[in-house]
């Protein structure tokens, strides 16, 4: 298997022009653009490490009270012990499809066990942290989601924190959220399906998967190729040092074997059926609050990320 490469000329999804524009009609947004990262020191190998897992899909289980749609600043914790039978997901994204056939695909607790197991890393954290990540209340995920999350993890014993960004929103509240752990002293490593997010707002050590949206894990019921995914991000993040110039390596795996990209219809299909019967995306769309665009350094400055 061929490894990570940093590449601007390979093929990638556009979900502004495929979905935003041709199916929600709301034109393309703007995306916010930040400086490169600072990064936390990684004094661990993943091999030893004890590695966490931060799902924006808003994984929960039905003893656990929902999630709400949009701007919920809530978590739930997710013990390791329990499988992936009864998980329930509240984020209501049309690309939830996936995870509705394979939760490992958007809750890969099944893959990190796997890869405790075979030693890839020394541990997957007791709880994994859930929320949903359809947020814009981006001052307050920088200054009381992010600190809580860090002293979770802190509690947890956690090295490193892989973060799994989910919908068009949430690659860029978790991207907000992964900068401010980070400059809290937190490693993490987040592995990304959008590309044009991920190099905007450049959450430290990500590594991008050219794959469908809601499919960060993997092909659904794939579990080789997940358990490859998964370790292919966990140790190209890991191999990031702390003043090297931000990247975003891409990872050595294709959708179709023959490398057709028929899946990006398939994804436009999802999103323009929703539209058509529930209007999801442009009524989570309407409720959002802030923008960063243009204020994307003094943000990072106030809220340290």
């Amino acid at each position: 298997m061929n490894t990570a490469s940093e590449s601007h000329h390979e093929p990638y999804f556009d979900w502004e022009s495929r979905v935003a524009a041709a199916v929600l009609n709301i034109g393309e947004p703007d995306i916010p653009v930040f400086d490169d990262p600072q990064l936390a020191e990684l004094t661990v190998a993943p091999e030893n490490a004890t590695v966490g897992l931060l799902v924006t899909s808003g994984a929960y289980y039905p003893d656990q009270p929902p999630m709400g749609r949009h701007n919920d600043l809530s978590v739930r914790m997710l013990p390791r012990e329990r499988d992936l039978s009864e998980v329930l997901f509240a984020h209501r994204t049309p690309i939830r499809a996936f995870a509705l056939a394979d939760p490992n695909v958007a809750y890969p607790r099944d893959t990190m066990i796997d890869l405790e197991r075979a030693g890839v890393i020394g541990r997957y954290a007791d709880r994994a942290i859930s929320i949903v990540g359809s947020i814009s209340m981006f001052d307050e995920l920088a200054t009381i989601m992010a600190p809580a999350i860090v002293d979770e993890c802190r509690q947890l014993g956690v090295d490193l924190l892989l973060v799994l960004p989910y919908c068009p929103q949430c690659h860029v509240a978790a991207g907000v959220v992964a900068r401010a752990i980070e400059r809290r002293g937190l490693p993490t490593t987040s592995l990304t399906t959008l590309y044009k997010q991920a190099r905007s707002v450049k959450p430290p050590r990500a590594t991008f998967l050219d794959f469908p949206l809601g499919c960060p894990g993997g092909r659904p019921n794939v579990t080789d190729e997940q358990r490859d995914v998964i370790r292919e991000a966990i140790q190209t993040g890991a191999r990031t040092t702390k003043n090297a110039a931000w990247q975003l390596p891409r990872l050595p795996f294709t959708w179709d074997e023959s490398g057709l990209r028929d899946w990006e219809d398939l994804v436009v299909d999802i999103y323009r059926i929703d539209n058509e019967i529930q209007g999801t995306v442009l009524t989570n769309n309407a409720l959002h609050r802030d923008n960063l665009v243009g204020n994307e350094r003094d943000f990072a400055i106030r809220c340290a990320c």
